[in-house]
C-alpha cells in the first residue's frame, strides 16, 4: 500500500524542513552576534575617541588656568600694588570700544578695592584650592568674570563652582553638576546642545526563542550605534574645537608675557629709584620721559595681557565664544593702537 510511503515521504520533508529552519535560525543567531558585535565596536571605538578628546581639552584648560592663576599671583597683582604708588598721574585711557573688554574691568581692578581683594582672596587660597572644576573655570572665564558669579563670601567656592553652572565645563574639567563627575553619558548632553546618545544595551546574541527577532534587534542596535556615533563624533569636534581654541589663547598669553616681562622689571626699577638719595621717583610730574615711557608700555602691555586672561572662552551652552576669537588674533596690533593712543601721557 502506497500510504506508510507517503506518510514517511511525509515525515521526511518535514525533518527536512525542520533542519532547514535550524539551519537558517543558527544563521539568523549568528549574524545577530555579528550584527551586535559590529554596533558595540563602532560605540566603543567613537567613544573612546571623544574620551580622548575631553582629557585633551581637560588639560590644556588646566594647563591655561595653571598660568593664568601664576599671571595673578605674579603679574597682575604686583603691577597694581606698585602702580598705586605714583602720584599724580594723568588719568588712565581705558579702551572700552572693543567687544571682549568686560565692562573695563582693567580699570576697576586698577580702581576698586573689591576685585582687587577677591583675587587676592583667590591668590592666597593657593591654586590646590581650587581644583580641577576651578582651574577650568578660570582658565574659561579669568577671575573677575568668575568670581562676579560667587555668592558673596564665597569666592573660593564660587571660582571652584562655576563648572557646576556649565555643564561642559562640569564634563571637560572634571567638575559637578551636583555632587559627582558627569561621565560620558553627561558629557553627551553638553557642547551646544548636543543630544544624548541612545544607550546601547548589547550584551552579546539575545536570547530570543525567535531567530529572526534576535536579528531584527540586532538591526536597531546597530542603528541606535550608529546614531549615537554621529553625536559623539560632533561632540568630538566641539571639544577638539576647545581644545583649539585654549591653545591659541595660551599662544597669545605667551607673546605678550613675553613683551611685558622685560619691561616691568624697567618698571619696578623706576618705581623704585630714588631722586636726590632721598625722594621717590613716584610722582608722575617730576619723572623723566623716558620713565614716564616704560610706565605707559607696561600700563598699556598689562592691560592688554588682563583682557586676555579675563576674556570668555565659554558661552553657557558651552560653545565658543567669538569675542576670544577676535582677542587672540588682534591681542598684539590692539597693545600697539592702545600704546599709541596713551602717549600724549609722556609729555602730559
Amino acid at each position: 500500500m502506497p500510504i506508510p510511503f507517503i506518510i514517511g515521504g511525509l515525515a521526511l520533508a518535514a525533518a527536512g524542513y525542520g533542519a532547514k529552519k535550524g539551519i537558517d535560525a543558527k544563521e539568523d543567531f549568528d549574524s545577530a552576534k555579528s550584527i551586535n558585535k559590529k554596533a558595540q565596536r563602532l560605540y566603543d571605538e567613537t567613544s573612546e575617541e571623544l574620551e580622548e578628546a575631553k582629557n585633551l581639552t581637560n588639560k590644556r584648560l588646566q594647563n591655561l588656568g595653571e598660568l593664568k592663576f601664576k599671571i595673578y599671583e605674579e603679574i597682575i597683582l604686583p603691577f597694581i600694588n606698585a602702580s598705586d604708588k605714583i602720584q599724580n598721574r594723568p588719568e588712565r585711557i581705558y579702551s572700552s570700544d572693543r567687544e571682549y573688554e568686560k565692562d573695563n574691568n582693567f580699570e576697576k581692578l586698577v580702581s576698586s578695592d573689591k576685585h582687587r581683594l577677591e583675587i587676592e582672596e583667590m591668590v592666597h587660597g593657593g591654586i590646590t584650592a581650587l581644583g580641577t572644576g576651578g582651574l577650568a573655570g578660570l582658565a574659561s572665564y579669568g577671575a573677575v568674570g568668575t568670581l562676579a558669579t560667587a555668592s558673596s563670601g564665597a569666592s573660593i567656592a564660587g571660582l571652584s563652582g562655576v563648572a557646576a553652572t556649565n555643564a561642559t565645563l562640569a564634563w571637560l574639567g572634571g567638575g559637578a553638576l551636583s555632587a559627582g563627575g558627569m561621565g560620558m553619558a553627561g558629557g553627551m548632553v553638553v557642547l551646544g546642545g548636543i543630544v544624548a546618545g541612545p544607550v546601547l544595551a548589547i550584551g552579546g546574541m539575545m536570547l530570543s526563542s525567535k531567530a529572526e527577532a534576535a536579528k531584527e534587534d540586532a538591526y536597531t542596535n546597530l542603528s541606535k550605534a550608529k546614531l549615537a556615533s554621529e553625536e559623539m563624533e560632533t561632540a568630538k569636534v566641539k571639544t577638539l574645537g576647545i581644545a583649539q581654541r585654549v591653545s591659541e589663547l595660551e599662544e597669545s598669553i605667551t607673546n605678550i608675557l613675553e613683551k611685558l616681562t622685560p619691561k616691568i622689571k624697567e618698571f619696578y626699577q623706576v618705581i623704585d629709584k630714588k631722586r636726590w638719595l632721598f625722594f621717590s621717583n613716584t610722582n608722575w610730574d617730576k619723572m623723566s620721559p623716558e620713565d614716564r615711557t616704560i610706565v605707559i608700555i607696561v600700563d598699556t602691555l598689562a592691560e592688554t595681557l588682563f583682557n586676555l586672561i579675563e576674556v570668555d572662552l565659554l558661552n553657557k551652552d558651552g560653545s565658543l565664544t567669538l569675542q576670544s576669537k577676535e582677542i587672540v588674533v588682534n591681542a598684539i596690533s590692539d597693545a600697539e593702537g592702545d600704546l599709541k593712543k596713551k602717549e600724549v601721557f609722556i609729555n602730559a
